[in-house]
């Protein structure tokens, strides 16, 4: 399938029930809470920068409607926007964590370039890409390159078998932070300038 229909064709989720972030661009990270997914720091690739923590936990809904990003001035972030939940995938899981490349499309096994000195990758598992209609639930784009400050593409790289995965390059040494917000159904990733 072309990355252009699996872009498309997108339904995913994500939302991780517990809001982390990573603090002070210090060189030590904050601890999880006690109540969270057991989280292991790990660095930016190329040690520059604040650490990235990978992270990992239950998403609130399977379905992804759209991405998008912004800017606050101080960070780039992006944003992605859940739907209802399909009733047939249960139990997802979202994690995110410091990614180097080459990375590869799931679908078609060539590499894609993703822009940025640093990246993250985001997966989302198991998925559901149709509503309970059978109609597609994401309308967003599979490639976005805004160009920020620090956020430089968000990218679709995987929408096979019930497996999302979306690339993130930026540039710079900010910090990236993760909150969650089941009641705007959002998660939303920033990068500090």
């Amino acid at each position: 399938m072309s990355r252009h229909r699996t872009h498309r064709s997108l339904g995913a989720a994500l939302a991780c029930v517990v809001v982390l972030a990573v603090g002070a661009c210090a060189r030590t990270t904050s601890p999880a809470p006690s109540d969270g997914p057991s989280v292991a720091p790990s660095t930016t690739p190329g040690g520059a920068g604040c650490p990235v923590v990978e992270q990992s936990g239950p998403l609130f809904s399977n379905t992804l409607v759209d991405v998008g990003v912004d800017s606050d001035g101080l960070t780039d972030r992006v944003t992605f926007t859940l739907g209802e939940p399909a009733s047939m995938i249960r139990n997802p899981v979202g994690s995110l964590r410091a990614a180097e490349p080459p990375f590869i499309e799931d679908g078609s096994g060539e590499e894609v370039e993703v822009l940025g000195q640093h990246h993250l990758e985001l997966r989302l598992d198991p998925m559901s890409m149709f509503d309970d209609a059978g109609q597609p639930t994401f309308i967003g784009e599979g490639t976005i390159k805004p160009n920020m400050l620090t956020l430089k593409q968000v990218e679709l790289t995987g929408a096979f078998e019930g497996v999302y995965l979306f690339v993130i390059g930026y540039d710079g040494a900010g910090c990236v932070g993760l909150v969650s917000d089941p009641t705007e159904r959002t998660i939303r990733i920033s990068i500090g300038h």
